[in-house]
C-alpha cells in the first residue's frame, strides 16, 4: 500500500494503515437522521461515506511522526493473533503482517520507534503495542516509551473481566508494556517532547487525549476518536454508539471543532478514510465541513 505523508516545518507525518472497512451508518449513529448524509455527498464521498451501502468508511491506521530527534507512533491499530471474539469476529486472530510491512514502507523498523502515544485504550488503538514471541506478549517497539493516560488505565483496570472488548486488549496489549517498564502515565495537558503535546479530551473514553504537534508556526492535531466520521464536522451533536460518556463526547467534539474551524491547523483524524489530513472550514451554504489536504 502506498504510504501517504505530509510535511510541515521539520516534522513529517505518515499514515500507516492496518485495515479499512465499511460500517453501517445506522449502527454508528442510531439516533441520527441519515438523510443528512445526502446533503453533504459532495465532500463526504468517496472517502468517508458509501451512499449505496449507507455505510461510513472506517479506516484503522496509525500516524507515524518523524522529528529531527524522535520517531513517534500515534495509536497502533488492531494487531495480530489476538482474541477478539465474540465482539469483533473479523479481527479475531488476524495473522497477516501487512501493518508491519506498511511501517517498513514508511522507512521505520520497530526498534527505531522512540515513543508510542495511545490516544485511548480501545482494542483498535493498542493492538500492535505488543506481538507474540515464543508464546508470550512482548512490546513490539522494544526501545519506545508508551504514553498512556492515568484515567484511561484506571477505568480499564476497574472493568477487567466485565467486558469482551477492552479487558482482553488490556491484558494482551497494555499490561505487557507496563510489566516491561516501558509505560509512562500522564494526567494533564502538557508537552511530552519538544513540539508534541498531550491534550486531554475525555468523553469517548475516560482518559482520551489528542496529540498536538507544533513546528515553527505550523500546527497539526491527531484527534483520535474525538471524531469518527467527517459528517460529524457538520453535525458534532451526533451521538455515536462507540462513546462511553456520550454527552461529554459531544461537548468535547463541539468545542474542538469550534476552536479549529477556519484555522491554519491540519487535522489528522483517527478513522477517516482516504487522504485523511484536512481542515475544518465554514461551508458556503453555512455550517462546517472537512476540507481534504492532499
Amino acid at each position: 500500500m502506498a504510504i501517504q505523508s505530509w510535511s510541515f516545518g521539520d516534522i513529517t507525518v505518515s499514515k500507516v494503515v492496518d485495515m479499512i472497512e465499511p460500517f453501517d451508518a445506522r449502527r454508528a449513529y442510531p439516533e441520527a437522521d441519515l438523510t443528512e448524509f445526502d446533503k453533504h455527498l459532495d465532500w463526504l464521498t468517496p472517502y468517508f461515506y458509501d451512499p449505496a451501502q449507507k455505510a461510513i468508511i472506517l479506516s484503522f491506521h496509525a500516524y507515524l511522526i518523524k522529528t529531527p530527534k524522535n520517531v513517534i507512533l500515534i495509536d497502533t491499530c488492531i494487531g495480530n493473533h489476538k482474541n477478539r471474539m465474540p465482539m469483533l469476529p473479523s479481527w479475531h486472530q488476524r495473522t497477516d503482517a501487512a501493518w508491519l510491512g506498511n511501517l517498513a514502507a514508511a522507512g521505520v523498523r520497530p526498534e527505531q520507534v522512540t515513543h508510542v502515544m495511545c490516544t485511548h485504550l480501545h482494542a483498535d488503538h493498542v493492538g500492535w503495542n505488543t506481538r507474540m514471541d515464543n508464546g508470550r506478549w512482548v512490546p513490539t517497539f522494544p526501545n519506545a516509551r508508551y504514553v498512556f493516560h492515568k484515567d484511561e488505565i484506571a477505568a480499564v483496570q476497574a472493568r477487567i473481566g466485565q467486558d469482551s472488548y477492552n479487558s482482553p486488549s488490556y491484558i494482551d496489549s497494555v499490561l505487557p508494556v507496563i510489566e516491561a517498564k516501558q509505560a509512562d502515565l500522564v494526567s494533564t495537558d502538557h508537552e511530552i517532547l519538544t513540539g508534541i503535546h498531550v491534550r486531554p479530551t475525555p468523553g469517548h473514553s475516560p482518559g482520551h487525549y489528542c496529540v498536538e504537534c507544533r513546528s515553527g508556526t505550523r500546527r497539526a492535531v491527531m484527534s483520535g476518536d474525538l471524531i469518527h466520521n467527517a459528517v460529524q464536522v457538520a453535525h458534532p451533536d451526533w451521538i455515536t454508539v462507540f462513546c462511553a460518556d456520550k454527552q461529554a463526547a459531544v461537548d468535547q467534539r463541539t468545542k474542538f471543532i469550534d476552536q479549529h474551524t477556519d484555522q491554519d491547523i491540519t487535522i489528522f483524524a483517527g478513522h477517516f478514510g482516504g487522504p485523511t489530513a484536512g481542515r475544518f472550514v465554514t461551508a458556503k451554504r453555512g455550517g462546517r465541513k472537512f476540507q481534504v489536504t492532499t
